[in-house]
């Protein structure tokens, strides 16, 4: 990474960068862009860094103090003139990515009728298991998020946005699959979504249960461990 501090302020209405090095201030022209951006991106990985040091305190010392680094790594990232810099690492000012407004499940709203750690209603049990281990894990997500795959609107259980990359993931949870029909029309959009680049263990997660075989917190919390973010 180059030496020294990234500063970002506005101007006007546009995002103007100095890099500060001891006493030393530079502007950093649009031309030099690529050395803002690394900047940026040491910025990034020095509050990262931060924060999971504190967290493995907090951890270690059974402390309840407020992660403090936690509210500094958040507002740089929603600082709007890091934006153009971070990218998709970035939080857009107007709210944080799951709390957006995005399409959603039409159908029968009224079966959305379980609550959940995030404030979400889900349609079963199972379902805010799989909400409850992404809270615990601090993973933003969206709730039945409309895709659409070759002109047709699919709404996947939970879309996952990973904080460090930005890398999308969506998770389908297949809950009857002991009922024939139900596991048949489960096979047809597993085959739809591989069809179209949504491989399991790269960036769509598949879990099963049945009525002798139901799904648990455990389960949804093995799935985060093994897949790669």
């Amino acid at each position: 990474m180059p030496e020294g501090e990234l500063k970002a302020y506005n101007n006007n209405g546009s995002s103007r960068w100095f890099c500060i090095n001891g006493d030393k201030r530079v502007y950093l022209s649009r031309s030099n862009k690529d050395i803002a951006k690394k900047l940026a991106m040491k910025k990034y990985y020095l509050l990262k860094k931060q924060l999971l040091l504190e967290k493995k305190y907090k951890i270690e010392s059974q402390s309840a103090f407020p992660c403090n680094a936690q509210k500094k790594f958040e507002d740089f990232l929603r600082n709007k003139n890091y934006c153009d810099l971070l990218g998709e690492l970035s939080v857009n000012r107007e709210g944080d990515w799951e709390n957006q407004k995005y399409k959603t499940n039409p159908y029968y709203p009224e079966q959305c009728n379980v609550s959940c750690l995030s404030g979400h209603m889900v349609r079963s049990k199972s379902e805010a298991f799989i909400d409850m281990a992404l809270v615990q894990r601090g993973i933003p997500f969206r709730y039945e998020c409309e895709l659409v795959l070759g002109g047709q609107a699919y709404y996947p259980d939970f879309t996952l946005r990973i904080p460090d990359t930005g890398k999308i993931i969506y998770w389908e949870h297949f809950g009857r699959m002991d009922d024939a029909d139900y596991a048949r029309n489960a096979f047809n959009k597993m085959k739809v979504f591989y069809d179209y680049g949504l491989i399991p263990g790269h960036n769509v997660i598949y879990t099963f249960e049945t009525k002798n075989n139901p799904f648990t917190y455990a389960d949804a919390e093995a799935e985060l461990k093994i897949i790669k973010f």
